[in-house]
């Protein structure tokens, strides 16, 4: 009887191994997040495609949000723009999304915006399954502002930009960060500044041709800067459309596709005929 016994716990034993060995399934779809920063707990929120799986590289894309979004509750970051593209469309996305969450009072240029941004990006890399050739930036409102400013900051990071009714001047609350291009350069100088300093990165850049917060003619002076630097940029203005452009530009299928295209490896094939 002994022998029987401590044979049944035996089996039960290496069944309980087996099955312990097995691969848990992943979890999907909108996740939070959180990591530590100057020894403070920053919550931040990803998405991982519902077919996300460790063998495949997948592209990354770091979405910044606009000023209504700012707080303490990160599912805000992903209720406009990118993450309700995503809700509507998630075959659309084949990515890792991350969606950082910028303080109160604070913008993607202040020093602790600007680490919440880059850090959660960083945390993302180191966690899961990442084609860091295929690394995207897009941002709306004050996070098209943040989306210039990281380019800019860091340019060596970014395989594309979508910047979506950004600005590029400081203004509506946005003090330029220090040591920053627009810090140290105003007027026509600041534009054609940026736009040689992001030129390599393939950009698409969205706005909305009745813009009441920010003035579209920010989009289009970069246009125009980036072109003489002969960029690969394309540009798209929405006739009748005002500050929210952003719902039409994460609906357009070419933006998108152009987007995914993009990898940092390909050179010259960046370029789109118009």
């Amino acid at each position: 009887m002994f022998h029987v016994k401590f044979s049944l716990l035996i089996i039960l034993f290496v069944q309980s191994i087996c099955v312990s060995g097995e691969q848990r399934p992943i979890t999907t779809g909108f996740i939070d997040q959180s990591l530590i920063i100057n020894e403070h707990l920053v919550d931040y929120q990803i998405y991982l495609p519902k077919n996300y799986e460790e063998k495949k590289k997948w592209p990354i894309i770091l979405f910044l949000h606009g000023a209504g979004e700012r707080g303490k509750n990160n599912f805000l970051a992903t209720e406009v723009g990118l993450g309700r593209a995503i809700r509507h469309q998630p075959n659309k996305f084949p990515a890792i999304s991350i969606f950082p969450q910028c303080s109160n009072g604070e913008w993607w240029s202040s020093p602790q915006c600007e680490e919440v941004a880059l850090n959660s990006l960083y945390d993302v890399i180191s966690r899961y399954s990442i084609d860091e050739e295929r690394i995207y930036l897009t941002g709306i409102s004050m996070g098209g502002y943040g989306t210039w400013h990281l380019a800019s900051k860091r340019p060596e990071l970014w395989s594309a930009l979508y910047v979506i009714s950004g600005r590029v001047k400081p203004g509506g609350g946005h003090p330029p960060a220090a040591d920053s291009i627009a810090e140290n350069y105003e007027g026509n100088e600041l534009y054609k500044m940026t736009a040689k300093v992001v030129a390599h990165i393939p950009i698409w850049i969205a706005h909305g041709e009745n813009d009441e917060v920010v003035p579209v003619s920010e989009s289009r002076q970069m246009y125009k800067y980036l072109q003489k630097e002969d960029a690969q940029v394309n540009y798209t203005e929405y006739s009748q459309t005002w500050h929210n452009a952003w719902d039409k530009a994460y609906s357009n299928d070419d933006a998108i596709s152009w987007m995914f295209s993009r990898s940092q490896n390909e050179g010259d094939v960046f370029a789109i005929d118009k």
